[in-house]
């Protein structure tokens, strides 16, 4: 199932795998994902695809932030989250409308705004009954499911974690037996106000506001495997009493080791590496805290403000919100590259400008969705075109295996761990084409 992903989209036929089936879970390999980023920005209504096409370092120049999806039924008037597939679908929560929503280039032109490309996964309009307030954070598991955390104060249940599949293969899990009721959050615990929602291995991770006490990542996990969370199968992960340091707000991202949060309590804000080196299942040592970045790294000129969105892509590099406005020059995209390969983002180069806002009601606004995704196949570098360069990419690394020395992900495009004829097949298919 896993070669799947490489060549989604490349024919309809595979469009729409059964969320159910063993093998799509979790995110594409961090390495493969150089489409560009996608970003949700509240005021805009849309979600925007950011790319760097002339090697600068950001996404500030012509054509390279363009409009990848806007629905004209509003459904993209508050994206909250969204999350790649292993089969290449996008899914992507609204909370404006109520819902998730699916997307998909299948015809590689750099948008998703074509007949079939686009479409509900779940809504109000399910047949379990299930409502939708804030689907404030959406994820692919280790079975195959899409999580969907909804924070709501007139939803039903009022906060909880749904799990959704397509089980008939319609393209949307709003159908009898499609949603079950992963965690009862509203009774589970005595308060909570969930935003992102992450997985590592089989077990979920997310950022809670706890109705207004101590700020917490919270855990769960399905110890037994009866398809739903009990009292005893989730905990505080870490929470801003712990004696660490660690300021909680929305934002979470994993590279699938460790969960990445920023803290906006303090000054300077302060993004933070959290890993659970001895596996208990909660940070309980300041061995597993590590802050790898700070406000003050920012370039002269400009703020950070409310960080909703946090994304990890190629060369672990990170992508952060800062939700302000023109005033302070808060509005922004935040790059941050590791340079010298030391493990954080401090030195000197590392903090980039990747977008930012400029006043007269063009991207960025309000930016608080991110995620790093895939680029059409055969295109190795995410430029949009096919070409030469990246033949040269997929050649540099064949005959070579995941482990090998020069084993480049990104070219293994059939997803078999290898670099072979297959996926030189596939590339010479798309030699030539072109993403605006």
């Amino acid at each position: 199932m896993r070669a799947m992903y490489w060549i989604a989209g490349s024919v309809a036929v595979i469009a729409f795998v059964t969320a159910a089936s063993v093998g799509l879970a979790d995110k594409p390999p961090l390495d493969a994902r150089v489409g560009g980023v996608l970003v949700g920005d509240q005021s805009m209504d849309a979600i925007y695809l950011t790319r760097d096409l002339n090697g600068d370092g950001d996404a500030s120049d012509l054509n390279e932030a363009i409009v990848y999806y806007q629905d004209p039924n509003d459904n993209t008037n508050d994206v909250a989250t969204i999350f790649q597939s292993v089969d290449g679908r996008i899914f992507y929560g609204n909370p404006g409308t109520d819902g998730v929503f699916w997307l998909q280039d299948l015809n590689h032109d750099c948008d998703a705004a074509d007949p079939g490309e686009f479409g509900p996964w779940f809504t109000n309009a399910n047949a379990e009954g299930y409502t939708l307030t804030a689907p404030n954070g959406v994820w692919q598991g280790d079975d195959g499911a899409v999580y969907i955390y909804n924070a709501g104060t007139t939803s039903t249940p009022v906060d909880a974690i749904y799990r959704t599949v397509d089980l008939n293969n319609d393209g949307d899990a709003n159908d009898d037996g499609e949603a079950t009721l992963w965690m009862d959050v509203q009774n589970l615990m005595t308060s909570s106000a969930g935003f992102e929602l992450v997985f590592m291995g089989n077990a979920a991770y997310w950022a809670d506001s706890m109705g207004g006490g101590s700020d917490a990542i919270m855990r769960a996990k399905d110890e037994d495997g009866d398809g739903e969370i009990k009292s005893d199968e989730f905990n505080i992960f870490i929470d801003e009493s712990s004696g660490f340091g660690v300021g909680i707000f929305s934002a979470l991202a994993t590279d699938g080791t460790s969960l990445y949060v920023i803290d906006l309590s303090g000054t300077p804000q302060v993004l933070f590496k959290l890993t659970d080196l001895n596996d208990s299942g909660t940070i309980d040592d300041a061995s597993e805290v590590e802050a790898v970045w700070d406000e003050t790294h920012l370039p002269a000129g400009y703020g950070f403000s409310s960080t909703f969105g946090i994304a990890i892509g190629p060369n672990h590099e990170i992508m952060m919100t800062s939700n302000g406005s023109d005033t302070g020059d808060t509005d922004n995209l935040v790059r941050l590259v590791d340079l010298n390969g030391d493990g954080d983002y401090l030195d000197d180069g590392e903090t980039i400008i990747w977008a930012e806002g400029n006043g007269d009601a063009t991207f960025v606004e309000r930016a608080r969705a991110v995620e790093y995704i895939l680029s059409s196949p055969g295109d190795l570098n995410g430029d949009g075109v096919v070409d030469l360069a990246d033949l040269s990419i997929l050649l540099a690394s064949y005959n070579l295996c995941e482990g090998d020395v020069g084993y480049i992900v990104a070219a293994d495009l059939d997803g078999d761990g290898c670099v072979g004829l297959s996926d030189l097949s596939i590339l010479l298919a798309h030699y030539g084409d072109t993403c605006p």
